[in-house]
């Protein structure tokens, strides 16, 4: 049974294939359409099919005029008089329940006796798509290979409503015979572990680079300035300084340099690092490749990350292993297992680099409006009511709920949050409103709601030069009711080096959201004394919605003397043993003391601007020195131009300032289309001018763009202009270009400088090897969903959810970016392919697992498309809507105005039968020729001709 369910459930996917009869039929009539000959009609209402399988009552009748034909024959319409027929075969359709879309499948109708209606076949996948409880059916229609569910076996109250010229089928069935779920819901049943295959994605990157300097000294708060006015390459947060006498490394306040010995050195504001004499050049090339390796087997996902460094000067290449992980779900617990390389959740801890097994709860797997955190809410209804749940005037939920108490427990998170108002339309005509608060910090979760974590592994941080100390980690968090989240955490070593414990609350209230929690901890290292301390944090945030303004987030942590979290502990154990001191005051520690974070926005309204404002402060034990950085700014649009200027400010204070240092930053930064508002690719004028205490003035002007068919390329260029107080002035200019192929990412730059040249190009992308061979794509998300799409013959066709992917010679292309455990659509855009070929549907949803490889096959229908005008042998036009078989009698199509009709058939042509009537006078055959072309010729137009019809 459950094998069956399971062949049933991934065949939801594949299969949109529709009979020729519908589908060239209405190809037929677009065709006739675009050459106005339709005919003059009243459309005809859709079918509804209840328990009886009966056509709406009510239909219209359809009335044609000859005039418009040119028959002068009785035309038998009477398959169409009773509305728009829904004849058997399969239809592309989007279903929807209840007034909601749940899936576009291919739909197999019917035929019924007595009837010119055919009925709806469901599967067991359909059915979980659309939400029925498949418990309360006869497990025999459920179990068998073949399930034809009728609509009337899922309730006797259960309808369907056909719209043949929309391909909508509307399903209509009783709340009791569904089951109850949140919203964004799917089944486990449609998780698809996908097929094994082997996934590389890349990056490559080539860089040369000639430069001349004069010395190097540091500057106002470390920044690296060279003393013809150049500026020294800043990576991350260290300055790397290199010069003929060596590298050296400076710390991002400049306050400490790591020489070539690995001794910590401080450095003085201004300190001279290296002066040759007479300067130097220097002339560079350095190659970067990283690879992203992957496996799937069996719901196995192995991953590695690897990269290669190649250097002309050191005249070496360095390959390196980041991480390598096998990873699986478990469905039951909705969590992942995770063995090898990562990182713990730092979520209620701080994150630690580990060697070795985690399990952890996977919110992904949790339904869209069960993720994050938003309030239940809670109300009566006195009548049968409708309820709208709005924030800050937007409408976030609505439903019709009866009377009595209602509970809405699936609203969408909404980022930090602001009060709800909840409005009850009752059936009577009374209204009625209430608030409720709603503000969140990242601890707090829906009523009910878990998420946990359980590592055990070794420290895996490559700076430690001795043992890497074993550890475990467990965390836990619970929703217990609207307005409360409870957590707590435990961090231990296996040598006794450190334990940690932490509990913590948080809490939705009408002033706003808080979370407060205390971490113990205590440190023991060999040969010395032992540390215990503790470190409270604290969380605020607070939507206002009257005057547009958001605490986005607000905490605050302070920590004792003895506090160490387990990376600090881990580091400091490092050094001793390095050392090997037995006491810890000689021994180097930035030991955070105070931390505090704050952001604020104020929203204006739409002609106003936004106003935001970013601040923090750092204090550290040890007399290491503190730091404030805030930031202002204000942005806005006026017409097509938008506009930002920022302020801020870094205070610095510490022994090696002899008190403390400012250094104040100013900015503005505008952008202009160059180009009139209809103007689909208009180039952006972008104009940016700063100013730093230490960096001096910077001024820039650039253009960005794009152009091409499907706008795959992009350009830049940009000027600049510097002047430093003390260090001289220079101009710098660039250039970019890059190109999004359907098969690869490649980009170029050049930059120019009286100090300096530089180039570089680079390139990026994936392949898939999978059972149908290897498929190149222009990127690729191994930690994501992918989708190998088939559609045989169809080249050139855009995967349209995928950038420029586009199906390649052999009939594959790569869907990447999917959301796992959601239903996604896959679109083809057949643009740019062959007219010989035509894609059964240009849609298919999946729903794929993390990590998954998933295979969607898009039906194709092969063959030389011609429009043929066809005649009698006396002369006499053929009728209009007459039938058109092929030679195994199958309908594919209809007559048109002026006897054309449209076919796809084979290479050189055909016996086609057109059929007015039963009697053989009713009835003429047409044989039609194709002209020779060149093996493997593909068409791009519609070939015409004329044809007697004898």
């Amino acid at each position: 049974m459950n094998a069956i369910r399971d062949k049933q459930a991934r065949a939801y996917q594949v299969g949109v294939r529709r009979s020729s009869l519908p589908r060239v039929h209405a190809l037929a009539r677009f065709v006739m359409v675009a050459l106005g000959t339709a005919p003059v009609a009243v459309r005809a209402a859709s079918s509804l099919v209840g328990p009886a399988l009966e056509p709406a009552s009510g239909a219209a009748v359809v009335e044609f005029s000859t005039a418009f034909t040119g028959a002068s024959q009785t035309i038998d319409v009477s398959r169409f008089e009773r509305g728009n027929p829904v004849l058997p075969g399969h239809y592309n359709v989007d279903i929807f329940v209840n007034d909601g879309r749940v899936a576009r499948k291919d739909i197999e109708f019917r035929a019924t006796q007595n009837s010119n209606d055919a009925y709806p076949c469901f599967d067991y996948a359909t059915l979980l798509q659309m939400g029925v409880e498949t418990g309360r059916l006869d497990p025999g229609v459920v179990n068998a290979q073949s399930a034809c569910i009728t609509i009337n076996q899922i309730s006797p109250d259960a309808m369907v409503r056909m719209d043949v010229g929309d391909l909508r089928l509307d399903v209509s069935i009783p709340q009791e015979a569904m089951l109850r779920h949140a919203r964004g819901y799917v089944s486990q049943d449609l998780w698809d572990h996908g097929e094994s295959a082997f996934l590389m994605g890349y990056s490559f990157n080539a860089y040369s680079l000639d430069q001349s300097y004069g010395g190097v000294r540091l500057t106002n708060g470390g920044s690296a300035i060279a003393y013809d006015g150049s500026r020294v390459q800043v990576q991350g947060a260290q300055y790397y300084l290199a010069g003929p006498g060596g590298s050296y490394v400076a710390d991002s306040m400049g306050n400490y340099m790591l020489t070539a010995d690995g001794r910590y050195v401080p450095v003085q504001r201004g300190t001279f690092v290296s002066a040759p004499s007479g300067g130097y050049s220097s002339h560079d090339i350095s190659a970067f490749l990283g690879l992203n390796l992957g496996m799937n087997v069996k719901g196995w996902r192995l991953r590695s990350q690897e990269t290669g460094q190649w250097d002309q000067r050191a005249a070496r290449t360095r390959w390196t292993n980041i991480n390598t992980t096998a990873t699986h779900d478990i469905t039951l617990w909705k969590a992942q297992l995770t063995i090898g390389d990562g990182y713990t959740q730092g979520i209620v801890f701080d994150t630690t680099p580990f060697r070795g097994i985690t399990m952890y709860s996977d919110d992904r797997m949790l339904p869209d409006s069960q993720q994050g955190y938003a309030p239940v809410v809670r109300g009566t209804a006195n009548t049968q009511a409708r309820v709208e749940v709005r924030q800050n005037g937007n409408l976030l939920y609505q439903a019709t709920v009866a009377p009595g108490s209602f509970v809405i427990d699936d609203l969408y998170a909404t980022g930090y949050g602001g009060d709800l108002t909840v409005t009850v339309f009752e059936a009577d005509g009374s209204v009625r409103s209430f608030l409720v608060p709603y503000s969140a910090v990242p601890m707090l979760l829906r009523p009910g709601i878990g998420r946990w974590s359980i590592t055990d592994g070794q420290v895996h941080n490559t700076a430690l030069r001795h043992d890497k100390p074993y550890f475990v980690e467990g965390t836990y968090q619970r929703g217990i009711n609207n307005w409360m989240t409870l957590y707590g955490g435990v961090q231990s070593t296996y040598l006794n080096l450190y334990h940690a414990y932490l509990g913590g609350a948080a809490v939705n209230t009408p002033v706003g959201a808080f979370a407060l929690d205390v971490t113990r901890s205590r440190t023991s290292f060999q040969g010395t004394e032992s540390l215990s301390g503790y470190s409270t944090r604290f969380s605020y945030s607070k939507a206002i919605q009257s005057s547009g303004t958001t605490f986005a987030l607000a905490s605050y942590r302070y920590s004792n003397g003895n506090f160490l979290s387990l990376a600090d502990a881990v580091v400091t154990q490092d050094m001793l043993e390095s050392q090997q001191a037995g006491r810890l005051d000689t021994v180097h520690m930035m030991r955070a003391r105070e931390r505090l974070n704050v952001t604020v926005s104020q929203n204006f309204g739409n002609r106003y601007g936004q106003l935001y404002f970013n601040g923090s402060r750092n204090s550290y034990w040890n007399g290491m020195p503190s730091a404030t950085t805030y930031q202002l700014g204000y942005s806005n649009s006026y017409r097509r131009v938008n506009f930002g200027i920022t302020a801020g400010r870094t205070y610095t204070t510490g022994p090696m300032y002899n008190g403390s240092h400012y250094d104040s930053q100013f900015g503005i930064n505008l952008s202009v289309p160059l180009g009139g508002p209809s103007s689909r690719r208009a180039p952006m004028l972008q104009f940016s001018a700063t100013y730093d205490d230490a960096l001096g003035n910077n001024d820039r002007v650039g253009v960005t763009g794009t152009f091409g068919k499907d706008s795959q390329f992009n350009y830049g260029a940009n000027a600049s202009y510097t002047d430093q107080s003390g260090a001289g002035s220079r101009s710098t200019a660039s250039g970019t270009l890059s190109w999004q192929g359907p098969r690869t990412n490649l980009n170029a730059g050049y930059s120019y400088s009286g100090h300096y040249q530089q180039a570089s190009i680079s390139a990026s992308g994936g392949l898939v090897a999978h059972p149908g061979g290897l498929t190149l794509s222009p990127q690729l998300d191994l930690n994501g969903a992918i989708g190998v799409v088939e559609a045989r013959d169809a080249k050139g066709a855009r995967v349209s959810s995928s950038g420029q992917a586009k199906v390649d010679a052999r009939g594959y292309a790569i869907a990447a970016n999917l959301t796992p455990y959601r239903l996604n659509d896959v679109t083809l855009d057949p643009t740019g392919t062959s007219n010989d070929v035509e894609l059964q549907t240009t849609r298919l949803q999946t729903a794929p697992r993390a990590g998954a490889v998933v295979p969607l096959k898009f039906e194709t229908s092969s063959g030389r498309a011609v429009l043929i005008r066809v005649s009698r042998v006396d002369g006499e036009g053929v009728p209009f809507g007459a039938q058109v078989l092929d030679p195994e009698g199958r309908e594919i199509g209809a007559v048109g105005q002026g006897g054309q009709l449209f076919v796809r058939g084979g290479e050189r042509g055909g016996e086609l039968t057109v059929r007015w009537g039963d009697e053989e006078a009713r009835q003429c055959r047409v044989n039609y020729q194709l002209p020779e072309r060149d093996k493997g010729e593909k068409s791009l137009t519609v070939e015409s001709m004329d044809a007697v019809c004898r």
